[in-house]
């Protein structure tokens, strides 16, 4: 349901960042493990959040959270975080934790924003109460 996408500005950058997502205790990792049986309503099979972190080389991220189109077709929406060095890089392990919580979070609310006034089959409650279930695990707490 919830997939990551990672373009960084150099191979370094990428290599601090994706653990945080994907390795054995990453937070992608985690919610697939728990739930990736799990189907939270018909016209949605994927949200991909896509991350575009700075590194040596300028990035094409969005300067703010941006929640692209819904493409009905495949049943998915995407949306662009870009990932400035002061907000990640330079941050202790659990604040690292909390940004990748809290922007799946923030993706999460922003397309439930964007999709709520249309007729729209997916139980964003349910997958918010998940994705924090997952983040307590994540988190430690």
């Amino acid at each position: 349901m919830i997939g990551y996408f990672l373009k960084s500005g150099d191979e370094t950058v990428s290599d601090m960042f994706s653990p945080y997502l994907w390795m054995d205790y990453g937070f992608s990792t985690l919610f697939e493990k728990r739930f990736s049986e799990k189907s939270y309503g018909n016209d949605l099979t994927l949200l991909l959040i896509k991350y575009y972190v700075e590194g040596k080389f300028e990035i094409n991220g969005p300067r703010n959270l941006k929640v692209n189109n819904y493409l009905k077709k495949d049943k998915d929406i995407s949306v662009d975080i870009a990932v400035r060095e002061n907000q990640f890089h330079k941050r202790s392990e659990i604040e690292r934790r909390k940004f990748i919580v809290d922007s799946t979070r923030s993706a999460v609310t922003n397309v439930r924003k964007k999709l709520e006034n249309k007729n729209f089959s997916c139980n964003f409650g349910e997958l918010l109460s998940d994705l924090n279930v997952i983040s307590e695990e994540y988190l430690g707490v």
